[in-house]
């Protein structure tokens, strides 16, 4: 009789944590301040394998605030579920809540066991998935949201091909965004640390990995698999960190070809009229969808191939074309220049830069009386694409 009572327990336990195997792959915590009060919405986006259960209806993020210097726990809060669909053959959910807050440091982390399979971390199934928010709520007139994931989603990648996607993170304060390499994440400590998986291999063991400060993100992969890993989004004002997003992303690596967008990626079939509205047309090869983002300008698609961006307005923009097809994605930016003749300050270069038209023809080292798309060559060695209308 003992015997089948430690029999029964046993069974018990392990419905318990097959219940709760959701085999999360990646996610991330986004807070928006609404306008400069104390009110804040967190979204929360995870990506599962569908081989897992279904996702709950409402998750828990532990809050922390820091107090004498240390993140301390005040309790927790409840986020519902609102949204759900598939990409690549992930499942999406979407969470949001809204919670007030006053000025302060917090910290939001979710944990959940358990993690779906990864080819580079052999004991994820048997780990914990961890993603975290450090924001700090300003105080009353005094804005800041973190910066926002623009259609941060999981990505397929072709085996023994070369691409790139772009950690597009926007920051509606103007506050100076980084973007670095991090690992896969098992779980938050008490001591207040983020501790990876153990054992993780990061993804330049399995192909040439680079992760820029801007969001670009290269890879060329050798293998086939599903591969975690992970990214800090740091957030700067007047250069002291205010905020560090961890997010947690999954790439698949299958037989297949890759999208891309030709050398010049993209061609403008009008000239703006009226100075407020213009007409983008970009070319893409193997591709069965394109995407435009420009997240700060009225963007309407118009056709597969066409975007009409109206009422520009004079400034800098940054921009992210993403082609799509069954196999993988590729991510490809630029930035929108809109200038003005009427008096109003046009943008300036730096004296020591270099101007070229598509074709490699020097043009100058500046942007003056030039029209459509140019390459900027800095001193310091960086390459930018840039589209200019008058």
């Amino acid at each position: 009789m003992m015997m089948m009572k430690k029999m029964m327990i046993l069974f018990a336990l392990v419905v318990s944590l097959t219940a709760n195997a959701s085999h999360l792959l990646g996610g991330h915590i986004q807070a928006v301040q609404r306008n400069t009060s104390d009110t804040v919405d967190l979204v929360v986006t995870l990506y599962s394998d569908p081989q897992g259960i279904g996702s709950p209806t409402t998750l828990y993020l532990n809050e922390y605030k820091i107090s004498n210097g240390v993140y301390v726990s005040t309790g927790n809060v409840t986020a519902t579920q609102n949204n759900t669909y598939t990409w690549q053959g992930f499942n999406i959910s979407v969470y949001t809540t809204t919670v007030t807050r006053t000025a302060g440091n917090y910290r939001w982390v979710y944990t959940n066991c358990c993690r779906g399979m990864l080819s580079n971390a052999s004991s994820a199934m048997n780990s914990n998935f961890t993603i975290g928010l450090d924001y700090r709520k300003t105080a009353i007139g005094v804005p800041n949201s973190a910066p926002i994931l623009i259609n941060q989603l999981p990505m397929k990648w072709v085996v023994n091909d070369t691409a790139q996607s772009i950690i597009y993170a926007l920051d509606i304060d103007g506050d100076s965004v980084v973007v670095e390499e991090d690992d896969a994440l098992n779980q938050y400590s008490t001591t207040g640390t983020f501790t990876p998986l153990s054992p993780f291999s990061q993804l330049n063991t399995y192909g040439m990995y680079y992760v820029d400060g801007s969001g670009l993100v290269i890879w060329g992969p050798t293998t086939t698999g599903v591969y975690g890993t992970g990214y800090k989004v740091s957030e700067y004002r007047n250069g002291t960190l205010i905020g560090v997003n961890r997010i947690q992303q999954v790439y698949s690596v299958v037989q297949g070809s890759t999208p891309s967008i030709p050398w010049p990626f993209i061609q403008v079939n009008h000239d703006l009229l009226n100075g407020d509205s213009t007409e983008i047309y970009i070319h893409s090869l193997n591709a069965t969808n394109t995407e435009l983002f420009i997240p700060e300008v009225d963007v309407t698609k118009t056709s597969d191939s066409t975007w009409v961006l109206n009422n520009l307005q004079v400034g800098t923009y940054r921009a992210v074309a993403r082609v799509t097809n069954g196999s993988s994605n590729n991510d490809y930016q630029f930035t929108l220049i809109v200038n003005s003749t009427i008096g109003i300050e046009e943008f300036e270069l730096p004296i020591t830069c270099k101007v070229y038209d598509w074709y490699g023809r020097y043009k100058g080292n500046s942007l003056e009386g030039l029209k459509g798309f140019h390459i900027i060559r800095y001193s310091n060695g960086k390459v930018e694409k840039v589209f200019i209308h008058d």
